[in-house]
C-alpha cells in the first residue's frame, strides 16, 4: 500500500470525507508541518535567520486559522491542476531534501504512518471536543533519530 493510501485509508477511518471545511483543516495540517522544517532551518546570515522566523511565525497564525476552522481556502477548478503539481513536486522535492541531508526517508514514512494508524482504537479514532483527533492511551509520538 502506497503512502497516500494508508493516508487515505486512515483519514476515512477518522470520517473525513473531502469537502471545504475539511479541505481547509488539512491545508492548515500541511502549512503547520511546513512551518516546523522552517523552525529546523538555521541561515548563517542573521537577516536571513530572522525573514525564516516571520515566515515561519505568519504561517503557523494562518495554519492555526485554518485548523480551527476560522477561515476556510478552497483549490478553483480552474487551479486544480497546478495545485495538485506543487504537491506532487513537494513531495519529490522533500524526499531529495531528506536524500542531501543523508536521511532515511523510507524509513521514517513508514515510522510515521504506523504511528498515525496507532492513533486508531478498533479502527477508530479518538475524537476530542471540537472534532480533533485525539490519542489514545499510552500511544507514542515516532521516534525518528534511528533515521537520521
Amino acid at each position: 500500500m502506497t503512502n497516500y493510501e494508508r493516508t487515505e485509508a486512515w483519514l476515512k477511518a477518522c470520517g473525513k470525507e473531502p469537502d471545504t471545511e475539511n479541505l481547509s483543516v488539512q491545508i492548515g495540517c500541511h502549512l503547520e508541518e511546513f512551518c516546523e522544517f522552517l523552525g529546523a532551518l538555521r541561515s548563517d546570515s542573521e537577516g536571513y535567520g530572522k525573514l525564516l522566523e516571520r515566515t515561519r511565525t505568519d504561517l503557523e497564525w494562518f495554519a492555526g486559522k485554518l485548523k480551527r476552522r476560522e477561515q476556510f481556502v478552497y483549490i478553483p477548478v480552474h487551479l486544480r491542476t497546478d495545485a495538485l503539481d506543487a504537491l506532487c513536486v513537494t513531495e519529490v522535492t522533500g524526499n531529495g531534501v531528506a536524500y542531501m541531508a543523508e536521511m532515511d526517508k523510507p524509513g521514517a514514512d513508514a515510522a510515521v504512518l504506523d504511528s498515525n494508524d496507532a492513533k486508531l482504537v478498533d479502527g477508530k479514532p479518538v475524537i476530542l471536543e471540537g472534532g480533533k483527533i485525539g490519542k489514545p492511551p499510552r500511544w507514542k509520538a515516532p521516534d525518528l533519530r534511528g533515521f537520521v
